[in-house]
C-alpha cells in the first residue's frame, strides 16, 4: 500500500515538472518567425502604398503641367498679327524670344478677348528641377509704332510666377524645336545653348517632354509625357480688323 502511494506521488511530481528548455526555445523560434513575417508584410504594404502615391503624384504633376504649357504654346503669335498699328518691319518679327532645352519665352495671344489686353509675354523654364510659368501682360493694350512694351520686373512692376511641377528631369531636352522644312529633326542650339535670333523666326513646332521624378522613399520610375505642339499662328495672320 505504501509503495503504491509513493508511486502516485512520484507520478504527480513528474506531471508538475513544467516546460523544458528545449520546448521554450522552439516556442520562441516560432514566435520570432511569425513576428518577422508580419513585419515584412506590413513593410511591403507600406512601400506599395507609398509607391502608388508617388506614381499618382508624378503623373498628376506631369499631366497638369503639360496641359498648361501646350495650351499656351499653341497661342504663340507675332505682335504684328494682333494689330495694324505696328507692322512686321518695325515690330518684333518672331513670336519666340528665347528657346533652349530647358526654357522658352514667347508672345502669347492668351486671356486677350478682342485684343483688349494685347499679347502676353509667357516664359516657361526649369531651374533645379522646378518648372515655373510666368505670364506678363503688356504695359498698355495699345501699342506704338514699335509694338507692345513690357516693364522690367521690380518693386513697381510685379510679375508673378507659378510653379507647375517639381522634380522635372533635364537629362533630356524639355523643349525641342522644329522648322516647317524639317519637322523630323530638332534644331541644333546656337552658341550658349540657345536658339539664335534667326532660328527663333523659323520655329514651327515644338516637342515638350516632361519627366517628373519625386525624390520619395518608394524609388519608383518617373512619369514621362511627350507631346508635339503645332503652332497654328505661325502660318496665318490674325488681326482684329478682320484682314
Amino acid at each position: 500500500m505504501l509503495t503504491r502511494t509513493r508511486r502516485r506521488l512520484e507520478a504527480a511530481r513528474r506531471g508538475d515538472a513544467g516546460v523544458t528548455m528545449a520546448e521554450l526555445s522552439v516556442t520562441a523560434l516560432v514566435l520570432g518567425m511569425l513576428v518577422t513575417v508580419l513585419i515584412t508584410m506590413v513593410t511591403a504594404g507600406q512601400r506599395i502604398s507609398l509607391g502608388v502615391h508617388e506614381r499618382l503624384d508624378q503623373t498628376n504633376q506631369a499631366t497638369i503641367a503639360m496641359e498648361r504649357v501646350t495650351r499656351n504654346l499653341r497661342t504663340a503669335v507675332l505682335q504684328s498679327q494682333l494689330t495694324t498699328t505696328c507692322t512686321l518691319s518695325v515690330c518684333t518679327d518672331a513670336a519666340f524670344l528665347v528657346g533652349s532645352p530647358t526654357s522658352v519665352q514667347f508672345y502669347a495671344d492668351v486671356n486677350n478677348p478682342k485684343n483688349s489686353v494685347g499679347p502676353s509675354r509667357v516664359t516657361y523654364q526649369v531651374v533645379n528641377g522646378v518648372l515655373s510659368e510666368t505670364i506678363q501682360k503688356p504695359d498698355s493694350p495699345t501699342p506704338d509704332a514699335s509694338g507692345y512694351h513690357y516693364c522690367t520686373p521690380s518693386a513697381t512692376c510685379i510679375v508673378r510666377s507659378t510653379v507647375l511641377a517639381t522634380g522635372v528631369q533635364t537629362t533630356s531636352p524639355v523643349f525641342s524645336y522644329y522648322t516647317a522644312l524639317n519637322p523630323n529633326t530638332a534644331m541644333a542650339m546656337g552658341s550658349g545653348g540657345v536658339l539664335t535670333s534667326g532660328q527663333l523666326k523659323l520655329v514651327d513646332s515644338i516637342d515638350v517632354q516632361l519627366t517628373v521624378l519625386d525624390a520619395g522613399g518608394a524609388n519608383v520610375a518617373g512619369a514621362t509625357l511627350l507631346q508635339r505642339v503645332a503652332l497654328p499662328n505661325a502660318d496665318s495672320v490674325v488681326r482684329t480688323d478682320g484682314t
